[in-house]
């Protein structure tokens, strides 16, 4: 069945959306995701915020983005940095190696028009990578989210701005902080899944390995429940994590 086309030039939308990506030495996958937001209609704001790479990535965010802030590194701070300079209604949060469906922005702003009594939403995931155990993982986070209203960061969370501030946006923590905030985006109110996946790298996964990245996901969970600190998650966390790239757990 041929996709559907969506007619950006009639659309009645008075609202707007301004995307916030992350950014921690990302040279070599940013470009991608802010040329692919450049041809979006309606364009979105852009606002990249970079947590003190060493590497070329904020020369290259310079070129696409409409705003490029730098701040400590700390993915929750850099979200809220970003929340805070968006002049958009609508906030899309993205991490730099995400690949959105085209039409992403017509179609946030479609069904957020079209149910005002939703929060915020997500995509549905699908890794860049074809394997059995990296199907079976998106598919346990697509029925978490559909069921649950638990979608992870990497899943392209978007939230109205008024809601976004009224929750206090996400915690400042070193790990968990998409997750934090997704539980009171849950209890505030009705969200949805877009029926379109986003697509995220598998390199966390391919360097990890796919049990040890999985079992890093439970404990890490587990950790929470158990009222562990931010702070001892990532003592106990991060070190593989950033063997696997610093991708989303």
């Amino acid at each position: 069945m041929a996709a559907a086309r969506i007619n950006v030039t009639a659309m009645p939308f008075s609202e707007s959306v301004s995307v916030i990506i992350p950014t921690l030495n990302e040279e070599k996958r940013l470009p991608k995701l802010l040329e692919f937001l450049a041809l979006e209609q309606p364009r979105p704001e852009v606002i990249v915020v970079d947590g003190g790479s060493l590497d070329h990535t904020r020369d290259k965010a310079e070129i696409w983005a409409d705003k490029v802030l730098v701040t400590g590194a700390g993915r929750g701070r850099q979200l809220n940095l970003g929340a805070e300079h968006a002049r958009g209604d609508i906030l899309w949060f993205l991490h730099a190696d995400s690949e959105p469906p085209r039409h992403s922005v017509a179609k946030i702003l479609e069904v957020m028009h079209n149910r005002p009594e939703l929060s915020g939403g997500a995509f549905r995931l699908k890794f860049d990578r074809s394997s059995l155990s990296l199907r079976a993982i998106a598919y346990g986070a697509n029925i978490r989210s559909r069921v649950f209203s638990m979608p992870w960061g990497d899943q392209g969370l978007f939230v109205r701005k008024p809601v976004f501030m009224e929750l206090g946006g996400f915690p400042d923590w070193p790990v968990m902080e998409d997750f934090a905030f997704q539980r009171k985006l849950a209890k505030h109110g009705k969200t949805t899944l877009m029926k379109e996946p986003l697509v995220t790298s598998a390199r966390r996964y391919e360097k990890l390995g796919t049990m040890k990245a999985m079992a890093m996901n439970f404990n890490t969970l587990w950790w929470y429940y158990r009222g562990k600190s931010a702070e001892e998650m990532q003592k106990k966390f991060r070190p593989l994590e950033e063997q696997g790239g610093g991708a989303d757990v």
